[in-house]
């Protein structure tokens, strides 16, 4: 697991090209050389993984190991949809997820690169529940947008236009999931409600006794 280099997201997104060059690189490389060739990149933030397929090509197109990482990119609910169905990892059907409702909200990043299915496909696996993908816009985040003073307001009107209304409607029981570390945030601040990471609830779904 590489988790102390950035993919240089957010450098980017503040016009800071040249120190998300640096970051595309760097993580490619300690990546490219920390991993077994072919083997695939995965990540739980949508944001991150997207930039690695997509964003790094784009900042060093003829970087060997940009090229290499971006082309061994996948979904981590992927990999998990693959790991369920062929049986190496079993969800229990007992867990106290089983009788739930699952409401999902996608992340934007995700939804306009790869689509949702293949992370309700992985919420469909969990034994018992129930699973709605919410059509409820943006949560109004976008990064670090919506931690500014001077977005706040546009923020958190983003949000209370459909998705914090449709989140607020649900009974208590009710799960709420996001794929985005901002987006998760958003809901907590938006609607008191805690939101889960959909790999978060499988292992809840595997491991609960």
């Amino acid at each position: 697991m590489e988790s102390g280099v950035c993919c240089g997201r957010s450098s980017l997104s503040k016009g800071l090209v040249d120190d998300a060059k640096n970051k595309a690189r760097h993580l490619a490389d300690t990546l490219s050389k920390a991993t077994e060739a072919g083997s695939p990149v995965v990540g739980c933030e949508p944001s991150c993984l997207m930039t690695l397929r997509d964003e790094h090509l784009s900042l060093l197109p003829d970087d060997p190991a940009v090229k290499d990482i971006a082309g061994r990119v996948r979904q981590v609910e992927e990999l998990l949809v693959e790991a369920i169905d062929d049986g190496r990892l079993r969800p229990r059907e007992d867990s106290w997820l089983a009788g739930r409702t699952l409401v999902y909200h996608g992340h934007c990043h995700q939804k306009a690169e790869v689509g949702t299915a293949a992370t309700v496909a992985l919420l469909n696996r969990i034994p018992g529940v129930s699973v709605v993908e919410l059509d409820a816009g943006c949560c109004g985040m976008a990064g670090s947008f919506g931690f500014e003073s001077e977005h706040y307001d546009v923020s958190m009107t983003v949000g209370e236009d459909r998705l914090f209304p449709a989140i607020t409607a649900e009974p208590a029981e009710t799960v709420v999931v996001a794929t985005g570390v901002s987006c998760r945030q958003q809901i907590f601040h938006g609607t008191a409600r805690d939101a889960w990471h959909p790999v978060q609830l499988l292992w809840e779904a595997v491991a609960s006794e």
